[in-house]
Parts: structure tokens; C-alpha cells; sequence
């Protein structure tokens, strides 16, 4: 991918015309140079205007996840090392588990489709093209295997924080594992690691939000997109939302790796949507009613169930 592509984009961003020959002073190219890579970001699907003696403009970011403007985001990133963006691919899951040897640090995997998509449980993730944002986020905070329940706590509250933040919802989490919109999925993360001794050697954290209405999102009961979920008429910037998801991730994953959960506790808290409801709860093979009442510091889920014990729940399948 081109750092050209890049450096412009950057100077587009700047919401004010730049010409042609300003970009290629700058970057110290040709204005052929310019032109080729202005025609390649159009192909990305930004919208670029041009007028003669003002020079271009960008009007409109894609509708669809750039490449471009994430190879942006992870150079200037803090955390990732690395960006993979792939056209078709069965999971990025699986992907970024194939490249843990070949790339150290943190990385990302993304793809604008997957055709084996998949969830917890096994579970399929329907992935269709340009629809949604399918991504892997491989991580290496080098803990005890213990510590993933928090880990999912954390990144839960990321990506539920960057929903809200760029379109303007309220989400809510769905523990562990799940965002909501009005009570429809929107979000899930899948979160696997590589692990030896007890100790985590890398996290796999494979991401899928539905962004766009599709008719095979359209079928799946209680799901839901953004788009569905919008105000009418309001603007959709993908650039900005991967901006605030990737920050995002970066700041609680920093406040995963240096804070116990109860310092999140209470935001937590706040967005969850499983308290006070009764819940089916399947884990270890048992199936059982019981309505959450708290979450401990250790990030389990207390809940009472119809004979009146109180359980912890560390990881399980929940049904609203």
C-alpha cells in the first residue's frame, strides 16, 4: 500500500482545497504522481472534488472500510505494528493466527468479507461483502490465561464506547461477548488465545459489527446494523469510527494490561443490559432460568437462579 496514498489523504483531510501542485511541492513528486494516487483513493470509494484553479477536495469518505485510512491509523498507532487488509478471506481469525510467527507485536487482520465467519460456540458470523467490519486484533500481553474474562471486559467496553461515540447510539453490552442496540445484536467479538504454561503468549480477538443493512443480517432474528439504528439522514464517516475504535481499543487495552476491573466496574455497569432480566443460561451442558444481579471484581457474573442459589457465571451462553 502506498505511503503516498497516505500523506495525501492526510492532506485532503484538512477540509480545504489543496492543489495539485501544493500536494506535489509537499511531497515532492510529480503532479502525475498525484493525480495516479487521487484516482486510486476514488477507487477506494472517497469522494474527491476538483476545481480548476482551487484544486481538490474531499467531500465524502467511502462507505466502506478504507485501506488506506487504516494503514494510516496503524502507523500513527501506539500498539499495532502491522495492518492486513484482505478482499476475500474464509476468517480473519484464522488468518491472523497463520501470521503469528511471521509478525511480532500487535497486528490487525481485516477483510471486507469473510465466507467462513464465525462467532463463540462455533457459531456462524454472516460476513457479507462491504456490509460490515470483520477484523482480527492479535495482541501479546504475555499473562496468566485467568485473565481473559477480564480481557473481554475491557475490550467489550471499547468497542460499545466507539458505536456510541461515532453515530451518536447508546449500545449496551451483553456479557460477555455482545453489543445491542435496542435490544438487537449489532456486535460480537470472539476471543481465542495461544497460551503455554498458563501463560498467554498472544490473544486473537476477531471483531464483527454489522454497518450496513443486509438481507442476510436482515434475516437473522434480534440482529441488527447501524445503518437500521441511525438517525434518519445522518451522516455515516467509517474513517472516523475506525479512528475511534482503534483509540479506543489502545485505551483500554492499556487499562487492561495496568488496572484491576473494578476501576471499570461502574462504566461497565452502566452499559450493561443483563441485570435485572431473567436470563437462559446454558454452560457445561446445563441449561437454567436465573435473573443477573451483579458482576464481581474478578469480572463473573452473579446470578440468581429459580431455587434461589446464587451462582458464578464464568463463561456461558445467554439468551435475553
Amino acid at each position: 500500500m502506498s505511503n503516498m496514498k497516505q500523506e495525501i489523504l492526510k492532506l485532503l483531510k484538512n477540509d480545504r482545497f489543496v492543489s495539485g501542485q501544493e500536494m506535489a511541492d509537499r511531497l515532492e513528486v510529480s503532479r502525475t504522481a498525484i493525480w495516479k494516487n487521487i484516482n486510486a483513493l476514488k477507487s477506494e470509494g472517497y469522494s474527491i472534488e476538483s476545481v480548476t484553479n482551487k484544486g481538490y477536495h474531499l467531500t465524502e469518505p467511502p462507505r466502506y472500510i478504507s485501506p488506506t485510512a487504516l494503514e494510516l491509523l496503524v502507523a500513527q498507532s501506539s500498539l499495532f505494528s502491522h495492518m492486513e487488509y484482505l478482499q476475500t478471506t474464509g476468517s480473519t481469525q484464522v488468518e491472523a493466527l497463520q501470521k503469528l510467527e511471521h509478525h511480532g507485536g500487535a497486528y490487525i487482520v481485516v477483510a471486507e468479507e469473510q465466507t467462513s465467519g464465525r462467532g463463540r460456540f462455533n457459531r456462524e458470523w454472516s460476513s457479507p461483502k462491504n456490509r460490515g467490519l470483520y477484523l482480527s486484533i492479535v495482541l501479546r500481553p504475555n499473562i496468566p490465561i485467568s485473565e481473559i474474562i477480564r480481557f473481554n471486559l475491557f475490550i467489550s467496553l471499547a468497542i460499545s464506547k466507539s458505536i456510541d461515540q461515532a453515530f451518536s447510539m447508546e449500545s449496551g453490552i451483553k456479557w460477555p461477548n455482545d453489543i445491542y442496540i435496542n435490544n438487537r445484536k449489532v456486535s460480537g467479538f470472539l476471543t481465542e488465545v495461544v497460551s503455554e504454561s498458563s501463560v498467554i503468549n498472544a490473544i486473537i480477538c476477531g471483531i464483527g459489527i454489522n454497518i450496513f443493512e443486509d438481507e442476510r443480517i436482515g434475516a437473522i432474528p434480534n440482529a441488527t446494523s447501524i445503518e437500521r439504528e441511525m438517525d434518519a439522514g445522518r451522516h455515516m464517516d467509517l474513517d472516523g469510527f475506525m479512528e475511534k475504535l482503534i483509540n479506543n481499543i489502545e485505551h483500554y487495552y492499556h487499562r487492561f494490561i495496568n488496572e484491576p476491573f473494578s476501576e471499570i466496574r461502574e462504566e461497565w455497569k452502566a452499559r450493561a443490559i443483563v441485570f435485572n432480566k431473567e436470563l437462559r443460561i446454558t454452560e457445561a451442558g446445563e441449561s437454567y432460568m436465573a435473573k443477573a444481579l451483579d458482576i464481581d471484581d474478578d469480572g463473573f457474573l452473579e446470578v440468581l437462579d429459580q431455587s434461589g442459589e446464587i451462582r458464578k457465571v464464568i463463561s456461558a451462553d445467554i439468551e435475553l
